[in-house]
């Protein structure tokens, strides 16, 4: 049994565009000690997270999605795991406070994005989680 995939540490990206899913994916596995996990749907996406929230780090999920938006999914996230940083992308200019006022995003980047700024942002998000757990 490979013990460094159970220390793993998760990230899910959720996103109705499968390509961008395929990218975000690609980029993110740069991260070591990660493992991604893509969802088209944010029900599964959910899903996923409810059973597996003691090993998430981050969410990574599009805004406008059919079903559920991302604002809505990450409000339900931060019931069952506060601790998880909540990251929110969107093609469309997204007013700060339709986002502010559920305390459910911690951080907001615009599409199009670098895969570059991607993985700095993930990063820092998983450092922050990782001091906020040390103290």
């Amino acid at each position: 049994m490979d013990e460094t995939k159970h220390s793993q540490v998760y990230i899910a990206v959720v996103d109705d565009e499968i390509d961008l899913l395929c990218l975000f994916k690609d980029a993110l596995t740069q991260i070591d000690g990660i493992e991604v996990f893509t969802f088209s749907d944010p029900h599964m996406a959910l899903e996923h997270f409810r059973l597996n929230y003691h090993k998430y780090g981050a969410v990574v999920s599009d805004y406008r999605m059919p079903l559920m938006n991302g604002i809505q999914m990450f409000d339900k996230m931060k019931t069952i795991n506060p601790a998880v940083a909540r990251i929110l992308v969107s093609a469309f200019e997204v007013k700060d406070d339709v986002f502010n006022g559920c305390g459910c995003v911690d951080k907001f980047l615009q599409k199009p994005i670098s895969m570059i700024d991607l993985i700095d942002e993930v990063e820092a998000s998983l450092r922050i989680i990782a001091f906020q757990k040390t103290y």
